[in-house]
């Protein structure tokens, strides 16, 4: 082993302070042979990791929190390969009305859940990454804990991260990456997906490409495409997106199912989500299935802005376009939604090179179901 010693000077990391990175520090360098090789060990087999960052990701609404207190509860109680305590860092819902009820739906061992958050003159805040991953790093001591579940990411970055960009969010997760190896503990991330139209699961996720490229896991939740009542259905799939460790694992599906809760005070309705058994649908397929069942509202927002832009007579395309950018609607998505709205395209006879027109025709315009 070799090692060289050298001042490093400050690059404006989020992960240290201006002290820190002014001092000496140490660099060192080892061979292959030096190192140790390891197995991998996994809180849920092929699909969540000990010692790394796992992504959850998906549409908002579809269960993705709910999944999160499955796999705490399962660990919890020892129903997986192994048992452990579990700490829970949650933003979005309430904790007594919401979290602990789902978590004891599931049969967890609250003794073995955790919850961390700061008081700051008498309100509630979330722990932000990394500036509180020192605080993190207690607390898992502390409390032996195993699994962190963060929820969602973005509710727990610190104020100077932009999650829309690689270097940013790579610097604010690596302290927390470095963590999860180090206290070999999984640490789950909850994350959304953009509104782009790639049928690409890691470039959906929302934010920057660093994200997924800081996980050494990601998974996506969606609607099972056989899922007779479509969109208002209960039925959800888990596939296996991206792998650092082993080949993707099989997907899975889901059913949300009604729950109570009870305890001494009473009865606490709530949901669950339970494992009904394989799927064979992949992220990609997934994202085509929500795609379409967007396409609905999609479409009728487009109708409903073509006929209000062109109510007042003919505009020139160019006009329309900028007027969809400003609405913040997809080109493509109102060049589609011309022949609903009932809108015909001509050119411009009385200009030498006239430009494109839109205008309503005269004709019945074709209504979309349901608008």
């Amino acid at each position: 082993m070799t090692s060289v010693v050298g001042a490093i000077e400050p690059k404006g990391s989020l992960a240290a302070d201006d002290a820190l990175q002014r001092r000496q520090k140490t660099v060192t360098s080892r061979t292959a042979m030096d190192v140790k090789p390891r197995q991998v060990e996994w809180l849920l087999p092929g699909l969540i990791p000990f010692g790394a960052i796992t992504v959850l990701s998906g549409q908002p609404g579809l269960g993705k929190s709910l999944l999160t207190v499955k796999i705490a509860a399962d660990f919890s109680a020892g129903r997986l390969d192994q048992r452990g305590d579990v700490l829970m860092l949650t933003a979005e819902d309430p904790t007594a009305e919401v979290v602990v009820p789902r978590l004891m739906a599931a049969r967890a061992k609250l003794t073995s859940i955790h919850f961390a958050e700061f008081e700051d003159r008498g309100l509630s805040i979330p722990m932000r990454f990394p500036t509180d991953t020192g605080s993190l790093h207690k607390l898992v001591q502390q409390h032996d804990v195993r699994l962190v579940v963060i929820d969602p990411l973005t509710a727990h970055l610190a104020g100077g991260v932009d999650s829309f960009k690689d270097q940013s969010i790579r610097e604010a997760l690596a302290p927390m990456a470095a963590l999860a190896e180090e206290q070999r503990i999984a640490i789950i991330v909850v994350a959304h997906l953009n509104k782009g139209q790639s049928s690409d699961p890691v470039q959906r996720l929302g934010g920057s490409i660093g994200l997924p490229a800081a996980a050494r896991s990601v998974l996506l939740l969606g609607r099972d495409p056989d899922d007779p009542e479509g969109s208002r259905g209960a039925r959800r799939v888990l596939a296996h997106v991206k792998s650092n460790f082993d080949r993707q694992a099989s997907s899975r599906a889901f059913r949300i199912i009604p729950a109570v809760a009870e305890d001494w005070l009473g009865t606490h309705p709530t949901a669950e989500i339970v494992e009904i058994g394989p799927s064979p649908y992949q992220g990609s397929d997934l994202l085509q299935n929500q795609a379409e069942a967007d396409l609905p509202e999609v479409m009728n927002e487009a109708v409903a802005f073509l006929r209000s832009a062109l109510e007042d007579g003919p505009r020139p395309a160019r006009d329309v376009q900028a007027a969809a950018e400003q609405a913040a609607l997809s080109w493509d998505t109102v060049k589609r939604a011309k022949t609903l709205a009932g809108v015909k395209t001509r050119k411009q006879r009385d200009v030498s090179n006239g430009p494109w027109v839109w205008e309503l025709a005269e004709v019945q315009r074709v209504e979309l179901p349901g608008a």
